[in-house]
This record gives C-alpha cells, sequence and structure tokens, in this order.
C-alpha cells in the first residue's frame, strides 16, 4: 500500500474513535515534550543566575510569538494536505506538500528578518536593565538566526499528521528533546575545548535540536513520496499555497496576538506585586495539561476532518468534529474536579507562600472552571482549520482575549483587586468556548 495512503481507511472509514485517539495522544504528548525545552533551559539558566534566567524568560516572549506563525503555517498547509490525501490525490498531495514548504521558508525569511531588526527595540520596551538587555540580545539572535529550522520542524510534523502518521512527529520532537537535553548544560557551562557559553549556550542547544530532528523529518518524509523538492519554494504550486496561507494565516496571527495581548496582560497585574505574578505564572502551569489534551485533539480534529471532506464523507467529518470534542471533555473535566476540590494543594505543590497560595487558590478557582470552555475553544479551532475556514473564529478569539486587558483595567479602576485579571480571564474564555461551537454548529449541523 502506498505509505501516503496507509492511514487513510482508519481515517476516513475506521472507528472516529480510535481515529481520534490514534492522532490525539501522541500530538498532546509532543506538545509535553515541547514544554519539555523551556523546563531544561530553565533549569540549567537558573543555576547560571538571576541574569540569565531573566535574560531567556524575557527573549522568550518574542521566541513565543514567532514559534506561533510558525505553526499556523504549518497548521493551513497540513490542512490543504489532509484535503487531497482524503480525495487520494497523490499529485495533489506532493503540491500541498510543497506549499508547505513554500510558506516555511518564505515566512520564516520574513519572520526571522524582523526579529533581528527589533531585537534591540523589543528589550528597550519591556524596560530591562543592562546585563539582562545584552544577555538577552545574544539570545534572541541566535534563535532568529535559526527560526528557519523550526518553521520547516513544524510543516514537517503537520505533514506526518495530514496523512495520519502522528507517531513520527513524537519520535522527532523526542530526538530534539534529546539534543537540546544533552546539550543544553555542554553549552551553557562549557566542557573540554567547548567554552562557557551561558545564555547563548542554551540558545544554540536549542537551534541544533531544530537541526537534527529537521534533518531526520525530511530524510523520512521521502519514503511518503510526497517529499518537495529541495528549492521547490522558488517555484510554488500557486493554487495549493494560496489555500494554505488562506487557512493558515489567520490561526498564525492569532497565535501571535494572543501572545502580545498576555504580555500587556502581565502588565496589569504587575502592579499588585511579585505574589499575584507568582499566582499567575503557577496557574498556567496548572492548566497546561488541559490545554495540551486539547491542542493534541484539536490537532487530530483538522485530519479527520479534513481527510473526510476530501473523501466527499462530509456527515463523518462533522460527526468527527463533535466526537473529538466530546473525548476531549472527559479528561478536561476530570482534572478539573480535581483541581477545583483542592485548590490550596495545587497551587502548595510549587510555593509555600501564603499569600500566593491565596491568590493562587482563587485563580484556581475561577478560571479552572472554565477549562472545558477552553476545550470548546481548542478543539473547534482545530476544526474550522479541517474545513479550511479559520478568518472569522480567528477573529473572534482574538477580540475576545484582547477585551482581557480593558475589562481587567476597569474592574481595578472600580476596585477589585487582582481577581479582576483571573475575571477577565475565565469570563473571555466561557464566551469563546460557546461562540465557537455555536458557529461551528450553525455552519456545519451536527453531520
Amino acid at each position: 500500500m502506498n505509505e501516503t495512503l496507509r492511514y487513510r481507511e482508519l481515517m476516513v472509514s475506521g472507528s472516529i474513535d480510535k481515529a481520534i485517539l490514534h492522532l490525539g495522544a501522541p500530538a498532546a504528548m509532543a506538545a509535553l515534550l515541547q514544554a519539555g525545552f523551556l523546563v531544561v533551559d530553565t533549569f540549567w539558566l537558573g543555576r547560571v543566575g538571576p541574569v540569565a534566567l531573566a535574560a531567556a524568560s524575557t527573549a522568550g516572549f518574542t521566541m513565543w510569538l514567532a514559534q506561533t506563525l510558525g505553526e499556523g503555517a504549518a497548521a493551513g498547509s497540513g490542512s490543504v494536505l489532509a484535503r487531497a490525501i482524503g480525495a487520494e490525490d497523490q499529485n495533489g498531495a506532493v503540491r500541498s506538500a510543497a506549499a508547505g514548504q513554500t510558506l516555511s521558508v518564505w515566512g520564516s525569511a520574513i519572520v526571522s528578518a524582523i526579529g533581528l531588526l527589533v531585537s534591540h527595540a523589543t528589550f528597550a520596551f519591556m524596560g530591562t536593565d543592562a546585563l539582562v538587555t545584552t544577555e538577552g540580545m545574544k539570545y534572541m539572535w541566535i534563535i532568529f538566526a535559526g527560526i528557519p529550522l523550526y518553521f520547516l520542524f513544524v510543516w514537517l510534523s503537520a505533514a506526518y499528521r495530514a496523512v495520519g502518521d502522528a507517531q513520527t512527529p513524537l519520535r522527532l520532537l523526542a530526538l530534539a528533546a534529546v539534543v537540546n537535553l544533552i546539550a543544553d548544560p555542554i553549552l551553557i557551562f562549557g566542557l573540554g575545548p567547548v567554552p562557557a557559553l551561558g545564555v547563548a549556550g542554551a540558545a544554540l542547544a536549542t537551534v541544533a535540536s531544530w537541526i537534527v530532528a529537521t534533518a531526520r523529518g525530511w530524510v523520512l518524509l521521502g519514503r511518503l513520496g510526497i517529499r518537495p523538492r529541495v528549492f521547490a519554494f522558488l517555484r510554488p504550486p500557486l493554487d495549493e499555497t494560496l489555500r494554505a496561507l488562506k487557512v493558515g494565516l489567520p490561526l498564525a496571527l492569532e497565535g501571535a496576538l494572543f501572545s502580545l495581548i498576555y504580555i500587556l496582560l502581565t502588565r496589569v497585574i504587575t502592579d499588585f506585586g511579585t505574589p499575584a505574578v507568582a499566582a499567575l505564572g503557577i496557574g498556567h502551569k496548572l492548566e497546561v495539561l488541559n490545554y495540551f489534551v486539547c491542542a493534541g485533539i484539536g490537532a487530530a480534529a483538522t485530519t479527520l476532518v479534513g481527510q473526510n471532506l476530501g473523501a466527499g464523507e462530509s456527515k463523518r467529518a462533522i460527526r468527527s468534529a463533535w466526537r473529538a470534542l466530546y473525548l476531549t471533555c472527559l479528561p478536561v473535566g476530570a482534572v478539573t474536579i480535581l483541581l477545583v476540590s483542592f485548590p490550596d494543594a495545587a497551587i502548595g505543590v510549587f510555593s509555600n507562600d501564603g499569600r500566593v497560595i491565596a491568590l493562587g487558590s482563587t485563580y484556581v478557582l475561577l478560571v479552572g472552571m472554565t477549562q472545558l470552555f477552553m476545550a470548546f475553544e481548542v478543539v473547534m479551532l482545530g476544526a474550522f482549520a479541517g474545513v479550511q475556514w479559520t478568518a472569522w473564529p480567528a477573529v473572534i478569539v482574538v477580540g475576545l482575549t484582547a477585551i482581557r486587558v480593558p475589562l481587567a483595567m476597569w474592574l481595578v479602576a472600580r476596585g477589585w483587586g487582582v481577581e479582576a485579571v483571573w475575571f477577565a480571564i475565565a469570563s473571555t474564555t466561557v464566551v469563546k468556548g460557546l461562540i465557537l461551537a455555536s458557529l461551528f454548529g450553525y455552519r456545519y449541523g451536527r453531520g
């Protein structure tokens, strides 16, 4: 059987639940591994000193923004490729893969150039001191010089998922994680002839992991028969590239603007002191498990919806989206019940400061109760990517997320404490989830 169509039968005619778990579980595990990169960097840089940690942390905001742009482009090309696989269109699949390569190369070139140009202005805006700025600039220059490799890596991962193979992206990310785990302490502290590079070493270790994983992914893609020519991006397939851009650009901008909004929201929180900032950070960590489950099954929904639509199975495509949402709500609901039942204990795992625990517990109770609605938002965004209609969903998500900043400021001006921020996050999460689920149901029905 053609390797490209190996998983197609499961996607378009097998058990929907089995297909969702086949795609979603590895994708969720891959997201956890991605988070592990930050944990490893933080662990080692914390031993260098607070300047190194602050430099990497502040530079990380722009790195996060750049990565979301790459992931959006990859989601767009993956959606177009999944549609071609579902239609058993081998030539269309090859063109769709070339479109993904094109967006990765040219998109990353633009992002890299802008990132290098605005690196100093970014640190000036954040108001970091001279030492943090100097070290952070080193980190940013290395990361943005290597960001094309990340764009290619997430494109390759999306291509594998589009054909129904979720194991290969997980293995590639595991390979990258191992490289980063080994290279980080060596490049940060030095070993033998390798000098101690500090913050720059952490950035180089990250880029090295992207190099290894991307090279391996490129080699393996050849086995599927859809690997484009090395320089295919110089003469891209126009139709597939434009369709991928139409799907991916709204998702990329949504992710980028989301990160910018959170930077502004953090500035509101800093007025309430370090314990409030710490509480927000811990709250986010507690949400990570739920979010990764949602993101993994959301990626599965993109592939399932896309392949089934390509196969002419429109009702099965829509049923797959709703079933994916249902299966997401089960584990997310279980974790939510656990967190809101023991909020103090959950925060206490990360801090023994009484003020942090008090503020964090309120966060868990308010935001934790909205986790099911976060599932609605993330999984439905994946489903919208599958049907290749993402512009208005992205506008809705960005608009309602942006409202968090003025809403929090308005409540603070009326005497609320940091709970104003928690309420702004929680309330908009509910509204976003309900609107996206209702919109999907209105446009496509229940299948």
